[in-house]
């Protein structure tokens, strides 16, 4: 059973509960949708008090039960440990060069800067929390294409692979697991963020192939593709090939990401 829910108050996040018939276990799936033109500061806190309430208030969360005073307790401690959190990135250096990208006006610059250019999760957060200041609002868009040969077929409501391999879903499927193994595996997402001001915006994204290992990049680096404004395609055009199965966006510039993704031994 999946129910669809939306708001908390102020809050508005994407939630869904995947409720185990049979063990009346609950899976609960937080976010992964797109957005447009968020403050980047308030969109991530926004979404850090919906998810540590809805895990700890659940029935008032989802407005199946009144806000009782222990539940508005709970909100007010979860918020400041938010504030904690968005707060901590303060602390993150960022790259002044990567600083200097928002100054650039040629695709010349830009592509020095970033030749070189190492991220990590933290710094590429604390990054666009630099650009929320500068008055730049953050978009996300993403994709996620399954193989021919899981198209149009059924799958569970919810499926995951195991440290040891094994296949652990919810909901009835015609897919052994094996292929959703394959599904996991092959299926071709994309992620993009773009930060914007005015006609100014810069696009930084992944593929599951990029921080995975499977590009043919540095041996196997994980890392981010970088388009601009600058770069002669329009953000409708970056943002179609984002949403398209196979993505024709030229050669980019690769920025290294380390402590995420599948990292090469050397």
């Amino acid at each position: 059973m999946r129910k669809p829910i939306v708001s908390y108050k102020f809050i508005k996040m994407r939630i869904q509960e995947i409720i185990n018939k049979k063990t009346g276990e609950t899976l609960i799936v937080f976010g992964g949708e797109d957005f447009e033109n968020v403050h980047p500061q308030q969109h991530y806190y926004e979404a850090c008090l919906m998810k540590g309430i809805m895990l700890t208030f659940p029935e008032e969360a989802t407005g199946r039960k009144k806000p009782t005073e222990e539940g508005k307790k709970a909100l007010l401690a979860t918020s400041e440990t938010c504030k904690e959190y968005i707060s901590s990135f303060d602390n993150i250096i960022i790259p002044e060069a990567l600083k200097d990208l928002l100054q650039t006006t040629r695709k010349k610059e830009q592509i020095k800067i970033l030749n070189g250019m190492v991220l990590t999760p933290d710094i590429l957060m604390a990054f666009l929390f630099f650009a929320g200041n500068q008055g730049y609002t953050l978009s996300q868009y993403s994709s996620e294409f399954q193989t021919t040969s899981i198209e149009g077929k059924k799958l569970p409501l919810a499926y995951m692979k195991n440290e040891d391999g094994k296949i652990t879903k919810l909901g009835g499927t015609e897919l052994t697991d094996g292929e959703l193994k394959m599904a996991l595996e092959q299926r071709s997402v994309k992620i993009a963020k773009f930060i914007e001001k005015g006609d100014e915006w810069h696009c930084f994204f992944i593929t599951y192939d990029s921080i995975g290992g499977k590009e043919n990049w540095e041996d196997g680096q994980p890392h981010f593709h970088y388009i601009s404004n600058l770069f002669g395609i329009s953000r409708e055009g970056v943002i179609n090939q984002i949403k398209s199965k196979k993505y024709k966006v030229g050669n980019l510039p690769h920025i290294k990401l380390q402590e995420y993704g599948n990292q090469p031994d050397y």
